[in-house]
């Protein structure tokens, strides 16, 4: 993106963030923000600064040189390692010159498998814009070989990954746990990287139902696959270990 549109772009969004409506909301996510990790066990910190070595930095696609992460929380739920944070930033439109503002909320699950699982990610039909501009090293894959998948989900998301992990991305993703994705997962994109479950919603101002919901649905899948693979580790190694 050029300086000056950058800039720009900086400007206006800082003279949404004066609003005294903006002020207001604010505060109330930030109430709700800190009041829902105190339920559940994260440490709150707010914002953190990407370049700052003293937090861990939540990767996935949405990282970027430019993003900004709010609301940082972190700590241990049901024995998984977990943060949630805020995450804005603004993109380019793939062959646009239209920019987009996003607002992720992000739920991250460190599996417990040692089991080496390939990089593949599950956008929602709402967001395929937003992906596709951050990230061009996976491919739409075709799914279907071992079994039938239920039209919401195919319907509604898309599944990306290398070619050569198609196979093994899909006997991870079995039509019973897309069944679930389509029905229960209210528009939200999943991400696996580095044996870590990234869960995504678009959420500027998060009610504390919305929060529990994405990381309820977070640990749900964390356990479904660290559940189904376990069994594997008893077999040959996987083909994608480094």
């Amino acid at each position: 993106m050029k300086l000056s549109k950058r800039l720009s772009l900086r400007t206006k969004q800082l003279l949404r963030h004066m609003t005294p409506r903006h002020v207001v909301r604010s505060r109330i996510t930030r109430s709700t923000l800190r009041r829902f990790a105190e339920k559940v066990g994260l440490v709150y910190f707010g914002y953190v600064d990407q370049r700052d070595d003293d937090h861990r930095l939540v990767r996935g696609h949405t990282v970027s040189s430019t993003h900004a992460d709010n609301h940082y929380c972190v700590g241990s739920i049901r024995g998984y390692d977990v943060v949630l944070v805020a995450r804005n930033d603004t993109i380019r439109a793939k062959h646009s010159q239209t920019y987009e503002r996003c607002h992720w909320l992000i739920a991250t699950v460190d599996l417990h498998t040692r089991y080496e699982l390939p990089h593949f990610y599950i956008g929602h039909g709402s967001r395929r814009s937003a992906f596709e501009a951050s990230f061009e090293q996976l491919i739409p894959l075709q799914i279907g070989t071992f079994g039938t998948y239920p039209h919401d989900f195919t319907s509604n998301y898309t599944v990306y990954g290398m070619a050569s992990h198609a196979l093994e991305i899909e006997q991870i993703i079995v039509p019973g746990v897309a069944g679930v994705i389509a029905s229960h997962f209210r528009s939200a994109s999943i991400e696996i990287e580095d044996n870590c479950l990234y869960l995504y919603i678009e959420s500027q101002h998060p009610s504390e139902e919305v929060l529990e919901k994405l990381i309820s649905n977070a640990l749900w899948l964390a356990d479904t696959l660290d559940t189904a693979l376990a069994p594997r580790l008893d077999e040959s190694p996987s083909p994608y270990a480094a």
